[in-house]
């Protein structure tokens, strides 16, 4: 019921929309914020069709936009934009599937207003890997490290926690932040 609250869900960096099908599938409506989505040669027909699909306005909260396309990178510009902040503030949760170079901002934004957080860390961006432990167990240790640090100079209390992902063929490591 919490991802169902406010604006929704917001999906970074959602092109081909596969989150944004499962969370409308699930009756939660969800933004999607791309500056590529839909023109990346990532999606198919059928996911497309399936996230236009009229049917949503039924399966999500009544007065909820079910799907929406913001093609703008999720950066300190759109954050800072008074044209945005209704929709960052009152998003349910932010989800970033291989956000790459974004996944700094989104930590930072996420550990300064303590919101509901799903990230999974590109294990392919190896120059992000840092240099005294360069593979992705490294990256992925100093992402919760910097994350810390993120949270004591917002003075925040959410921490991301590290979970297992079991039986996918990529990432298994899944960052989660809960207020």
């Amino acid at each position: 019921d919490a991802l169902c609250e406010g604006e929704g869900v917001i999906d970074i960096g959602g092109d081909p929309g596969f989150v944004a099908a499962e969370l409308l599938h699930s009756g939660i409506h969800v933004t999607v914020i791309d500056p590529a989505f839909g023109f990346a040669g990532k999606s198919d027909a059928f996911t497309t069709s399936f996230v236009q699909d009229p049917a949503h306005w039924k399966r999500v909260r009544q007065g909820a936009t079910p799907f929406r396309i913001v093609r703008q990178p999720f950066d300190q510009a759109f954050a800072s934009s008074p044209s945005n902040q209704r929709l960052l503030e009152g998003a349910s949760a932010l989800v970033a599937l291989y956000p790459d170079e974004g996944t700094d901002f989104i930590m930072q934004y996420t550990a300064a207003r303590a919101k509901r957080t799903a990230l999974i860390p590109c294990n392919e961006c190896w120059q992000y890997f840092p240099p005294h432990e360069p593979t992705y167990e490294g990256f992925v240790k100093q992402l919760l490290l910097n994350d810390c640090h993120y949270l004591h100079r917002f003075g925040q209390n959410a921490p991301l926690r590290r979970e297992q992902i079991w039986g996918t063929p990529y990432c298994q490591v899944l960052l989660a932040r809960s207020p």
